[in-house]
């Protein structure tokens, strides 16, 4: 792939992944600048994660018909509005409407992207491209959340939003003269398949004992990351009452960690062995780690977080890219089932845990996520090492 695409494909999922998660450490103010509670304020987060349960499924199916270029161009365009208007809106349903819609628009985004990066890409690049990718979604999120807290620390939580739809706004240039107009090779175009063999392959994705595998130990993954991520603001604040902005926002820079094993996640399945020995690797790591974020130390918490995204990232990025290294149906479908399957866990982790932290506190809801770790381990070892 040259250059100049791959650029343009990370300058649109940085600022696309930005935009998703730059409200994570915002909750605590959003919660009182739009006077709700704590177990209420996350739906901000699980409205933008629903369509991404569905919509990749979709979008999938669509990039038959459009090609992945003229798809990131439509869907950014209206989501640097839904972004603005989401800055200026004075009401906690307006903004879940907005952040609704949101939810679309990332999906086809994200969809596009790496379809993208699978039809220009020869097979055997396809791991390395879709593990600097994935590296540079974890940049956008870290880099959503940092710069969300550092400006709404000095100027408010909607400059932030207004700034980042600028900043949507500027994927249209690079897009549109970065990235060529390619579309579905013919052998899975639209001239040599109906809806009927679409919707016969979505179903052979689901009914791969492979890939469906993957896919719940995904879920499993985001389930707990998305909980983590989403009420450690709310833990912060409980443990030190005085902790600013900028500290609650500091706390994500563990994600640096998950960026560096994204970038070496070829070299470690190689070192381990194959890719299922190296998910196993990063569950347990993962499970290690989320049993000290119950330990009441900012510091430990701080540190522990570098460990426990490292986990994360190592799974999220072998588990993508083996998936687009066996496919034998079309990766748009494929690559959507994923993201659908990912953001389950997300839409999920993002409110349910919340209800256990309010009523029964932090042990318990770290015991729950632990349980869903355990799980996610599980169904990885029922996976063939050379599938």
């Amino acid at each position: 792939m040259p250059i100049k695409e791959f650029i343009a494909i990370i300058y649109t999922t940085v600022m696309t992944i930005s935009a998703l998660h730059m409200p994570e450490p915002l909750l605590p103010i959003l919660a009182g600048s739009l006077k709700v509670e704590m177990d209420t304020i996350p739906l901000i987060m699980s409205a933008t994660y629903i369509p991404l349960t569905t919509i990749p499924l979709i979008s999938g199916i669509m990039l038959k018909f459009l090609s992945p270029k003229n798809m990131i161009l439509l869907a950014a365009l209206i989501h640097s509005l839904i972004v603005f208007l989401i800055s200026i809106a004075e009401n906690l349903y307006l903004v879940i409407c907005f952040r609704f819609i949101e939810g679309f628009l990332i999906s086809a985004i994200l969809t596009s992207n790496t379809t993208y990066i699978a039809l220009k890409s020869v097979q055997g690049r396809i791991q390395f491209f879709i593990s600097y990718y994935i590296a540079f979604t974890i940049i956008g999120g870290l880099f959503g959340r940092i710069f969300s807290s550092i400006i709404a620390n000095y100027f408010g939580w909607r400059i932030c939003f207004q700034i980042m739809s600028v900043s949507l706004l500027i994927v249209i240039p690079v897009v549109y003269y970065f990235l060529e107009n390619i579309k579905l090779p013919k052998s899975i175009d639209t001239k040599s398949h109906s809806d009927q063999d679409s919707f016969k392959e979505l179903k052979m994705v689901f009914l791969d004992k492979t890939y469906l595998y993957i896919y719940i130990s995904i879920f499993c993954l985001f389930f707990v990351f998305s909980a983590i991520t989403n009420f450690l603001p709310f833990r912060i604040k409980n443990i030190d009452k005085e902790s600013s902005q900028i500290v609650i926002g500091f706390i994500y820079t563990g994600y640096i960690t998950g960026i560096f094993m994204s970038f070496i996640a070829t070299s470690i399945i190689k070192w381990i062995g194959n890719e299922r020995k190296t998910m196993l690797a990063g569950f347990i790591m993962y499970g290690f780690f989320l049993l000290l974020l119950s330990i009441p130390s900012i510091p430990i918490i701080f540190l522990t977080m570098f460990g426990f995204c490292s986990g994360m990232f190592l799974v999220h990025s072998v588990a993508s890219g083996y998936l687009n290294k066996i496919a034998t149906i079309p990766k748009s479908l494929v690559n959507g089932a994923y993201i659908a399957f990912y953001y389950s866990g997300g839409v999920l982790g993002s409110y349910i845990p919340g209800l256990i932290y309010k009523n029964f506190g932090w042990g318990t809801f770290i015991g729950l996520l632990f349980v869903f770790i355990i799980t996610g381990l599980c169904i990885i070892t029922k996976l063939s090492d050379h599938a």
